[in-house]
């Protein structure tokens, strides 16, 4: 799907009440959480250090939003494979995530871009940007009606994992 023409963007900021290390590193501890339940493993495929920066490339897998539509069809469903790669720089205070899938592409891909920053010293800042294409219209709308209330829930999966969600258990509902 090289043509972006017609692609949903979907972006969205949110804070974290904690300080840049404690953000930046409950992001790779943040499974289980009680809003990734359909998270099924996360495997780090590369991690090294350059030029004082931590670069890492994960693979995650994840149960298909898709089983609705394939089960209806009597179609075998296929998890969701995502390929993870981030950048920390102790230094800047500053984390870059991309995320994307990397099958079920014939529906569709979803380019996510998050970047954690230092706000202040008991403040981190999230940005994220994803950008969504589809080969069906319709698919395309639901999965950019979704995406915010999946980003949301991700948030509220880290702040779960940072503790500032009293009462949060840590394993997958």
């Amino acid at each position: 799907m090289a043509n972006d023409e017609g692609a949903r963007v979907f972006e969205h900021s949110t804070s974290f009440d904690r300080p840049w290390g404690e953000v930046s590193s409950a992001f790779f501890d943040r499974y289980p959480n009680p809003n990734a339940g359909h998270v099924m493993t996360v495997d780090t495929v590369e991690q090294y250090v350059n030029d004082g920066k931590l670069y890492t490339t994960r693979l995650i897998q994840k149960a298909s939003t898709l089983d609705r539509f394939t089960s209806f069809l009597r179609l075998p469903t296929k998890p969701v494979f995502v390929t993870e790669t981030s950048v920390v720089d102790p230094l800047s205070e500053q984390l870059w995530v991309n995320q994307e899938n990397i099958n079920h592409t014939k529906f569709g891909k979803c380019v996510e871009s998050l970047q954690y920053r230092r706000e202040n010293i008991r403040e981190t800042i999230l940005e994220r940007r994803a950008t969504i294409t589809a080969t069906i219209g319709a698919l395309k709308n639901l999965a950019a009606s979704r995406f915010g209330e999946r980003a949301r829930g991700s948030d509220n999966g880290l702040r779960c994992v940072l503790g500032l969600i009293e009462g949060c258990n840590r394993k997958a509902s």
